[in-house]
């Protein structure tokens, strides 16, 4: 009778100590698992893929029919990165039944004929364009925060207006920051020793130079004046972006601005200057410039 009264005592704790252990400590493990599962889900359930917001971008810079510059960009903001090819305005290139160079077909149909004349001559189409005046592009600059790290190609010289005499715009502190006009100067200087050739080059290496120190320098500043950004660029260009087309991208752009370091690079686009001084592509130089802008699978499709 003892031992019976026993065993059913102890089997009367052992429950209840089992009951208790589950109560005050599975339970809450499991709970507190499940918590930090539901959180990780969360997290994964917020994260954007800005992938569709992947675009191409013709920019331009000039004052009424005078071209200063002109780039291709490529911009991937889940990618983190912005590929850029300059592009000669003495490209040669088609629109409808009219031939010439860049510049030509721009001086007949305006930035229509351009963007048209870009797009054949690379077999890409830009989904938006911007030619930003002068003013425009000094205060664009201003956001970014200029450009530290240029190295110049050769020696450049200014004729001082007052003088009369030679002033070289490329001497003086290497570190010191480049502004809009600055590097308007720079990208139309006439007398590079190898002429357009080097000058298109230059473009290259300014575009990368400026957006690499914006991003890598200054990206908190350009996140905060995003809207400003937009705002100079829509009042001083001829563009086809919107207030809905930039809301549309801004999220994907704010992304890029807080994760991406020195995004820029850029590649000179193949092919010939023929004797009277326009650029002729090579025959697969379109193809080229497709796959480095990530469009081969794209147009394949």
């Amino acid at each position: 009778m003892y031992l019976a009264t026993m065993l059913i005592c102890l089997v009367i704790f052992g429950f209840a100590a089992v009951t208790l252990l589950d109560i005050f400590v599975t339970q809450p493990a499991l709970e507190a698992e499940a918590a930090e599962s539901g959180s990780d889900s969360d997290d994964e359930e917020e994260t954007v893929d800005y992938s569709e917001a992947t675009e191409t971008i013709l920019f331009v810079g000039a004052d009424g029919q005078e071209i200063n510059a002109i780039v291709l960009l490529r911009v991937n903001p889940q990618d983190g990165t912005i590929a850029i090819v300059p592009v000669s305005k003495y490209t040669l290139s088609t629109v409808d039944s009219s031939s010439g160079t860049i510049e030509a077909l721009f001086d007949t149909g305006g930035m229509s004929y351009l963007k048209t004349a870009v797009e054949n001559a690379y077999g890409i189409t830009c989904d938006k364009y911007i030619k930003i005046t002068n003013d425009g592009w000094a205060e664009l600059v201003e956001y970014t925060g200029g450009m530290t790290s240029y190295v110049f190609p050769e020696d450049l010289y200014y004729k001082d207006e007052t003088s009369g005499d030679l002033t070289s715009f490329s001497a003086g502190n290497s570190n010191r920051t480049l502004w809009g006009d600055d590097i308007r100067r720079i990208v139309t200087y006439p007398l590079y020793s190898n002429g357009e050739q080097t000058r298109v080059q230059v473009i290259g290496e300014i575009a990368v130079a400026l957006i690499n120190d914006a991003f890598d320098t200054n990206a908190d500043n350009m996140k905060t004046n995003i809207q400003n950004i937009f705002n100079t660029i829509y009042n001083n260009s001829d563009t086809d972006i919107t207030s809905k087309t930039f809301a549309s991208v801004r999220n994907a752009y704010e992304f890029m601005l807080e994760n991406a370091s020195s995004p820029a690079t850029y590649r000179m686009p193949r092919g010939e200057w023929n004797s009277s001084g326009y650029f002729v592509l090579d025959e697969d130089a379109a193809a080229e410039i497709q796959e480095y802008f990530g469009l081969t699978s794209v147009l394949e499709e």
